[in-house]
């Protein structure tokens, strides 16, 4: 077999990652026949297919184009940790780094550690990706994100993978709330709310099932969304309750529609998720684990909110 572009690999990992030839080719800058055209030339090379096609452009993996896949990532995340460590010493210490963030780390989190890092690095290079956990590892594997902030809700969850380095930053509160009152809402006033939460399976949802077992709840999901922003909405029109993160509740602002935090909840047992640095466990990098040292204090804020 001839040697492989990694250009063709990485348009394989963003066709898995994007289920859609025309949305890959944005992503990467191509029009949509280039995508098809590489994903053809790959197929070649290696003698099998590797996304099946789906009428309306949609594109699926193959079971044999799963397992390339996880090798190409890491092929590309060599080539991306080389490239980086020639071109910073090429540059004698102008760092560039790429971090991926989920919303709220985006919004709440991150702010203030980034003006923090470039005091101490002040030609450092910084760029930042929103992405939810599960796209952003994808995207670390690949050298795409050199730092992924994730979030981890039990501790069967990714990630959990050998070919990580995981550092715990801390743990958020998940805050029950409810439409503001007139006065104090207490715990056992919402054992007969309606409750908004992620769908069956999600892990947010299976959270929710331990914390209520615990506590003695059944809640009566009405309302499913993974979306807390949405939950949110749906708890200021007095029509539901669900458990939030605390930095998705302080990014919150409409002093049209206030929210009440629900009080009364066992002391010893408020539900939290982990908030976790994620990096490739052979991408040493100053900048990177400077700015990891400065997340714990953000996510510990939230805490005292």
């Amino acid at each position: 077999m001839n040697t492989i572009d990694p250009r063709l690999l990485r348009t394989l990992l963003a066709g898995m990652r994007h289920g859609s030839m025309s949305t890959a080719a944005a992503a990467l800058g191509y029009v949509p026949s280039a995508v098809s055209q590489h994903i053809a030339r790959l197929e070649q090379q290696v003698g099998t297919e590797l996304l099946s096609r789906r009428p309306g452009g949609g594109v699926t993996p193959t079971a044999g184009g799963r397992a390339p896949a996880d090798v190409a990532a890491r092929v590309l995340a060599a080539t991306a940790d080389f490239r980086r460590l020639a071109d910073d010493t090429a540059r004698s210490g102008a760092p560039e780094s790429s971090i991926g963030v989920y919303a709220t780390v985006a919004g709440r989190l991150l702010p203030t550690a980034p003006a923090t890092l470039r005091q101490a690095h002040p030609d450092v290079v910084l760029h930042v990706t929103e992405t939810e956990p599960v796209d952003g590892l994808r995207g670390l594997r690949a050298g795409e994100i050199d730092l992924l902030p994730a979030y981890r809700y039990l501790p069967e969850d990714p990630p959990r993978a050998a070919d990580l380095r995981i550092r715990g930053l801390g743990r958020e509160l998940l805050w029950l709330m409810t439409a503001h009152g007139t006065g104090a809402v207490m715990l056992d006033d919402c054992r007969g709310a309606d409750w908004a939460a992620g769908p069956m399976g999600t892990a947010d949802r299976r959270l929710l099932r331990r914390w209520a077992d615990r506590t003695g709840l059944d809640p009566a999901v009405r309302y499913e969304t993974d979306d807390h922003h949405t939950a949110l909405a749906l708890i200021a029109r007095g029509l539901a309750v669900d458990l939030v993160p605390a930095s998705v509740v302080c990014g919150r602002h409409d002093p049209a529609r206030p929210l009440a935090l629900v009080e009364g909840l066992p002391v010893g047992g408020r539900p939290e998720r982990e908030v976790l640095a994620v990096t490739r466990p052979r991408a040493s990098h100053l900048v990177v684990d400077d700015l990891a040292d400065l997340l714990p204090t953000a996510v510990e804020a939230t805490r005292d909110s």
